[in-house]
């Protein structure tokens, strides 16, 4: 009987299992548990399909109750069930870590992650948000190898950025390419929310299609787009303080000790000018405010159809200075739309309005408030007050510095700065495959700068006698016209192809116009206008236009995705250069070969990818006056018989022999993943040079024009950077627990090869006629020059053993507790031919490492970042000299060279400092620049989904800048690097980068 049964049961089961039925369910990700929109829904076996609709929800006819249905979209991994019988499936979806970054944004298109064969880094959106900062690319320190990045605390300052070393003397900062639009070399205008990823084209074979723009690399912002679906918000705020370290300067009493003992160490009577009774002034917390604020706030929208797509958002960013007075804010938004006529035609706008406004602080105020007198009084006795604020400020008793907090309360230069980007686009697809895309991009600014010195008298050497007031105009546009055909098709399932050509058109305008006068009837606000000025009438203005032709292919072809093949062409043309060198080709190829997709590797699980790739490519440099090749003639008024004649002369000498900068670059590179992709690697050895580096040179061959126009831009060299970089990536998640590690190293050396006719380069002053920077052919980049210090003489003994072969004394002036400066040659003289290069201020090691963990609603994100073995030059080591009656560090008197304190390693307290410890150029002032810094530590927790229904909450706690390890005595290593590549590592007494600790909250319903 139960075998008949058995059987009868089998027979409905099957009859069941047989019958066509329909399934519905929704697909939701495992991440957030929010609906996927797209997914593709297949029967196994058939092309029996649909896609999930706005709300994830999906519906299949005809199914068979035993088929088994695959969900499958990139990005997520792939998921299949099983019907059974069941009307209803509901599947949630994992992210797939390996393909989530599948499509990379490259020059004038977009690919697969696995078919690039140049060395191009990505960075998500939301690896960029998770630091607060007015430029988004100080998020991306330590997070790309080959990648130098430097920053200072200064509001609105934007950061130095060195892709892969320096080619030329001629500038390094990289070309940024904002939604495909061209916009120079600062994204300050920017908020990092709206980034959905920045691209990082680092050699030449990736850059080369951007041509005479792309010598120091090309850097691609993409902003986020609208989303098919139900229109989502997002509110992003974070607001924190911001505070800098205090020096620690000398208080009164020791700042008297070592002022006096300086003239008693010469011999000589202290000139000290101190009235009895005077009350000490800490002049760094008299001007330097222990915190500041910073604020930055963020709302955006995104949502549309399948035929209509929107996005917006509206930011403000606001940073104060360190001072009482000074801050940047900037209020962005940015809109964009799509719309699809059909599969044939779509059209879309970007818009992003700006407004930036800066309020400045004076220069050099950090090193005011360390060197000002700190027995000196803020102000003067009340009883002397008049009516003039200005005048009621305090000179200093001893020294020559002005007085810092009356520098602060006079400041009044400011600037607003309105701008648009607006890139209106048509993308037509004629044929399957064929893409025909126009866009027309506009970049204006508009500035208007104001500046008043008011009058005032604190004595003949701290006044001004008349009041100035100045204003200035610049409004900048630039527009680009892009139109490109693509074509991508796939050959017999294995030869894939995408060709792409295209011209660009640019056109860049600049206009200035300056006015001002001097003498208004009072300091008040309303009188702070040019029109109120009665002397000093001038006025001033320039137009300047540059434009660009260029016309540009690229192909690429994969063969069965083992075998890859780029080659790129670009020509450009531009109005900078003379006739028969208008024009110049830069093209670039590069290969790859994907050894995990030969059959012999299919049998493996343990690599899932491994890549070579190869590549070649030159980039141009164009970065030079606009009239280089002109000689042009300006006004130059003279005086004669006491009349002003108006009257001209030469105001720039031109080349008709000028070429353009070339830059040819090599790569070898290795990509590799295992263990499921948790492990990832990626090495690149690179090697870029330079040809006819164009430069401003001295031309003996000029006589009778002013110093300022007899140089001329010249082809004089080239120069070589020469690296390699290695990074590694391990993600995996264990239950509730996921962790993401990353650490990427690189090192870049920077060679100057040729300086054809040229002297050595000598930049950054000591002081007047005494440099620290020289380049020369043969050597490093931006070197220090000087003379080797071997110490301190410690006895007269010493002093008097160091002499030539005759006996003459090599330092005649020295005594014990003096610098020894190394004879090099032995000739008993110290001169030039003793000096040689005593620093180099690029690093021999970039690190960065990178660490994100999860636990379930908690978050923990860590990024840090260091150089080693970069040199600074640190001009603040004379704050131990007390030079001009300076105020010195804390514990000088300690820590100077003295007979009861021999061991001491900073020379002895003079006056007069005959031997010339401080004022020249030696390896004294040269530091080791290494350093380690914590860049944010952020500590995140998510609320659960159903605590608050329809809306997510994240809050976090961030620090950035927490700390830093490093042997440098100076305020800051990383500010050093700041400036100029000729001018590197020179520390000035800059603004540091502050420590900062934020609160963040971050909404999305």
């Amino acid at each position: 009987m139960k075998k008949y049964l058995f059987i009868i049961l089998s027979v409905i089961s099957m009859s069941v299992y047989a019958q066509k039925m329909t399934v519905t369910g929704k697909v939701t990700s495992v991440k957030d548990k929010e609906p996927i929109i797209g997914v593709t829904v297949l029967v196994k076996g058939t092309n029996q399909g649909t896609m999930t609709d706005l709300e994830g929800n999906y519906s299949l006819s005809n199914v068979s109750g035993n088929a088994t249905i695959i969900y499958s979209m990139v990005g997520f991994k792939k998921q299949t069930a099983n019907v059974n019988g069941k009307a209803v499936i509901n599947v949630s979806l994992d992210e797939d870590v390996s393909v989530l970054d599948e499509v990379v944004v490259v020059g004038y298109g977009a690919v697969k992650k696995s078919d690039l064969t140049s060395s191009i880094s990505t960075v998500k959106g939301e690896d960029i948000k998770t630091l607060s900062s007015g430029n988004a690319m100080n998020a991306l320190q330590g997070k790309i190898n080959g990648v130098q990045i430097s920053s200072s605390g200064g509001p609105g300052d934007a950061p130095r950025v060195i892709i892969r070393g320096v080619t030329t003397t001629n500038g390094s900062d990289p070309l940024y390419v904002v939604d495909g639009m061209p916009v120079g070399t600062n994204i300050n205008f920017l908020s990092q929310n709206d980034i959905e990823s920045i691209e990082v084209l680092k050699d030449a074979s990736a850059a080369a299609i951007y041509g005479t723009r792309g010598s120091n690399g090309v850097i691609l912002v993409t902003t986020k787009k609208g989303k098919a679906g139900k229109t989502q918000f997002q509110i992003n705020t974070s607001v924190g303080l911001q505070t800098i370290a205090d020096p620690k300067m000398a208080n009164a009493s020791e700042y008297e000790k070592v002022f006096k003992a300086r003239y008693t160490n010469d011999g000589s009577t202290p000139i000290w000018n101190t009235p009895e009774g005077s009350t000490g002034t800490d002049w760094w917390n008299q001007v330097v405010n222990k915190t500041a604020l910073i604020q930055n706030y963020n709302i955006s929208f995104q949502g549309g159809t399948d035929k209509y797509t929107f996005s917006g958002s509206v930011g403000y960013f606001k940073q104060n200075s360190q001072f009482d007075t000074g801050f940047w804010d900037k209020l962005t938004a940015r809109f964009n739309t799509e719309y699809k006529f059909n599969n044939v035609v779509k059209t879309g706008i970007d818009l992003a309005p700006k407004l930036e406004r800066w309020d400045d602080t004076p220069s050099g105020l950090f090193s005011s408030a360390m060197r000002m007198d700190p027995t000196t009084p803020v102000y003067r006795p009340e009883e002397a007050w008049v009516d003039n604020k200005y005048n009621n400020y305090q000179r200093s008793y001893n020294n020559q510095v002005w007085n810092p907090a009356g520098s602060l309360a006079r400041q009044n230069y400011s600037s607003d700065e309105y701008g648009l980007l607006m890139t209106p686009y048509i993308s037509v697809e004629p044929i399957k495959g064929l893409t025909l895309r126009s866009q027309f991009g506009v970049n204006a600014t508009f500035r208007i700068s104001d500046t008043f010195i008011p009058k005032f008298y604190i004595d003949n050497l701290e006044q001004q006698e008349l009041s100035y007031v100045e204003r200035k105009f610049n409004t900048q546009v630039d527009w680009n016209w892009t139109n490109t055909a693509n074509y991508m098709t796939t050959i017999n399932k294995k030869h894939n192809i995408n060709a792409m050509v295209g011209y660009t058109m640019e056109k860049f305008s600049n206009y200035w116009l300056t006015g001002s006068r001097e003498n208004t009837a009072s300091n008040i606000i309303e009188l702070q206008q040019v029109n109120a000025g009665t002397q000093s009438q001038k006025a001033s203005g320039t137009d300047q236009y540059t434009t660009l032709l260029s016309y540009l292919g690229r192909a690429m072809y994969n063969y069965d995705n083992r075998y890859y093949l780029t080659a790129s062409v670009r020509v450009d043309g531009s109005s900078r250069f003379p006739k028969g060198s208008k024009y110049a080709t830069f093209p670039a190829v590069s290969a790859a070969w994907r050894v995990s997709g030969e059959d012999f590797m299919k049998d493996q699980e343990f690599i899932n990818n491994l890549k070579f790739r190869l590549g070649w490519g030159r980039v141009g440099n164009q970065n030079i006056a606009n009239s280089a090749y002109l000689t042009l003639m300006g006004n130059a008024d003279y005086v004669l018989g006491g009349n002003r004649i108006i009257g001209s002369a030469v105001s720039s000498v031109g080349n008709t022999s000028l070429r353009w900068e070339t830059v040819e670059d090599h790569n070898i590179g290795l990509d590799m993943s295992i263990l499921n992709n948790r492990l990832s690697m990626t090495v690149d050895l690179f090697q870029k040079k330079s040809t006819d580096m164009l430069l401003q040179k001295e031309n003996l061959l000029i006589l009778g024009y002013p110093d300022w126009n007899s140089r001329v831009w010249t082809n004089v060299g080239s120069m070589k950077a020469t690296g390699w970089e290695v990074s590694l990536n391990w993600n995996d998640k264990k239950g509730d627990f996921s962790y993401d590690l990353g650490v990427n190293l690189s090192s870049v050396k920077n060679k100057i090869i040729k300086l054809t006719g040229q002297a050595p380069l000598y930049t950054k002053e000591l002081n007047s006629g005494n440099y620290i920077i020289r380049n020369e052919e043969g050597g490093d980049l931006s070197g220090f020059y000087g003379y080797t210090c071997d110490g301190i003489f410690q006895n007269k003994a010493e002093v008097n053993a160091h002499t030539d072969e005759h006996g003459t004394l090599i330092q005649p002036y020295a005594k014990p507790g003096d610098l020894i400066f190394r004879d090099r040659n032995h000739d008993g003289v110290l001169n030039a031919d003793d000096k040689t290069f005593i620093g180099n201020p690029f690093p021999d090691l970039m690190l960065g490492f990178n660490t994100r963990l999860g636990y379930k609603n908690f978050d923990l994100v860590a990024n840090f970042y260091g150089t080693f073995g970069n040199d600074i030059f640190n001009t603040t080591k004379s704050l131990y000299a007390g030079t001009s009656g300076s105020n010195v560090y804390a514990g000088t008197y300690d820590k100077v060279w003295r007979e009861d304190n021999t061991g001491a390693s900073i020379p002895r307290l003079s006056v007069n400092d005959l031997n010339n410890n401080y004022t020249t150029v030696s390896s004294f002032f040269v530091e080791d620049g290494s350093y380690f810094r914590c860049k944010l530590l952020q500590l995140g927790y998510t609320l659960p989904k159903n605590m608050i229904k329809g809306l997510g909450v994240r809050v976090s706690l961030s620090a950035q800048n927490l700390f830093t390890i490093t042997n440098y005595s100076g305020m800051d290593p990383e500010r050093a690097a700041m400036g100029g590549v000729t001018e590197s590592g020179v520390d000035n007494i800059g603004y540091p980068n502050p420590r900062t600790f934020l609160l963040g909250v971050n909404l999305n319903f």
